[in-house]
């Protein structure tokens, strides 16, 4: 009895909460598909739960491919508690076999669940224009309390009274119109706030990931795509009867590609460089016989004859090449300077857009006061990237590694979501709708009280 009493004078009162009945408060930074899923779970077996979104809706990072069709149907783009929550409401579900939009995915299932949400008495609030740009662990240091415990634990500071297990988040937000403050009192944190759509978290363009020379000042200017762009709607203006640079390979890239030919049967003039790494020999996309996703086949054997040379005119293909400068001519336009295999110097393209669909890095500086151990060639928690070297390449052949992959040396703070995977591109979401039951049936189990926070 002494023991604990004397723990609980050196708590503070937030901290008093791992011993106590209070419930426990979980923060989660993102309100896209993961990050609905898990606030939603979490309110569902008691926690109090608050989203901070850094935009002024949920679903931010969808919408900005609203007009792309997904490759996965409704059945796998919607989680089970996201599910049961609308069934509750009277909400009907689509239709399991459709393959929605991103526009339908926001209408039809996000936007009521974040509905549903708001509403649902743990929920603590839904924070739009609410931007996490830090996390901190109270006064704690980064390397104090490693691992959670005593090692390395301030002895002589008194704002330090408890080792980190014990010690509640701390947030700093910056609201939409620019003004900070401290969110505080959190027993787990969940980061379900994704990779795509932010301009400063996209790969660059140039030869080994580095910056084409003058990629950083025309990136900063917005003169350059680093997202789907619209093509046949609010964007098509920028693309028709002009010519546009597409650099990748992977399935954004082959989409931009798609929607170009697409543009070019409506508009004369629209022309296509396509510009990979890969070999010019080899197909660069890898066809499926048995592919459960359809439209996915699809996309890649038109990839694949687009970069043998049977597209049509209006569409060129420059296999094993790389992207060594960028700059922008008086009338607007843009030259690019390519180092192509096998060509004696260098080619140079005039071109008016160039859409660059590399991939993207997560922001890391989120939690970087946090004891959290990256994976040294993805950027993603080391257990799951680790797990992820051995799987297939083909999302639809991964499944949950488990949640002892999703801890970190961070006792209760967890990487969810497409930001799980760090730079791997290889996500499904039902992999993130399967890490928030994975983490919930740790942290507060549905048959009892919610566990201490997981180390």
């Amino acid at each position: 009895w002494l023991k604990v009493r004397a723990t609980e004078e050196r708590c503070s009162p937030h901290s008093r909460a791992f011993m106590t009945g209070t419930p426990k408060r979980l923060a989660v930074i993102g309100a896209g598909p993961s990050g609905l899923e898990v606030a939603l779970g979490a309110c569902q077996r008691g926690l109090q739960v608050e989203i901070f979104e850094r935009a002024p809706h949920c679903a931010a990072t969808v919408a900005s491919w609203q007009h792309v069709t997904l490759f996965s149907d409704w059945s796998l783009n919607m989680g089970e508690m996201g599910k049961m929550a609308l069934t509750s409401a009277g909400v009907a579900l689509p239709d399991a076999a459709g393959f929605p939009s991103g526009r339908e995915f926001i209408d039809g299932y996000l936007a009521p669940v974040a509905a549903a949400l708001e509403v649902h008495p743990n929920c603590i609030g839904l924070r739009y224009g609410a931007e996490v740009m830090e996390v901190g662990r109270g006064a704690l240091l980064k390397g104090e309390s490693i691992n959670g415990g005593d090692l390395k634990m301030p002895r002589q500071n008194p704002l330090c009274s408890t080792v980190r297990a014990q010690t509640p988040f701390r947030l700093l937000i910056r609201e939409s119109g620019g003004e900070e403050r401290f969110a505080e009192g959190f027993d787990y944190v969940s980061d379900c706030s994704g990779v795509y759509g932010r301009r400063e978290l996209a790969n660059w363009t140039g030869n080994g990931g580095l910056p084409a020379l003058g990629e950083r000042k025309l990136r900063t200017k917005d003169r350059l795509w680093t997202t789907i762009p619209d093509i046949l709607g609010e964007n098509r203006s920028r693309f028709a009867g002009r010519c546009t640079m597409v650099v990748g390979a992977g399935y954004s890239a082959a989409t931009v590609v798609n929607f170009l030919l697409d543009l070019a049967k409506l508009e004369s003039g629209t022309r296509v460089i396509w510009v990979t790494r890969r070999s010019k020999e080899a197909s660069p996309y890898e066809v499926l016989d048995k592919d459960v996703l359809p439209a996915r086949k699809r996309l890649c054997i038109l990839a694949n004859e687009v970069c043998a040379g049977m597209a049509g005119e209006g569409i060129s293909y420059v296999g094993g090449a790389a992207v060594d400068s960028i700059s922008e001519t008086v009338d607007g336009r843009l030259t690019v300077t390519l180092q192509v295999h096998g060509d004696v110097g260098p080619r140079t393209e005039k071109v008016d857009e160039l859409v660059s669909c590399v991939g993207y890095r997560p922001d890391t500086s989120l939690f970087r006061e946090l004891q959290v151990h990256q994976c040294y060639a993805t950027d993603g928690p080391i257990k799951l990237a680790a797990t992820l070297l051995g799987a297939s390449g083909d999302c639809m052949q991964q499944t949950g590694a488990g949640v002892d992959v999703l801890k970190n040396p961070e006792p209760g703070f967890f990487i969810l979501g497409s930001k799980s995977y760090g730079r791997n591109s290889a996500f499904l979401l039902k992999i993130g709708y399967g890490q928030a039951q994975e983490v919930l049936e740790a942290v507060a189990p549905a048959t009892g009280a919610p566990a201490a926070p997981a180390a």
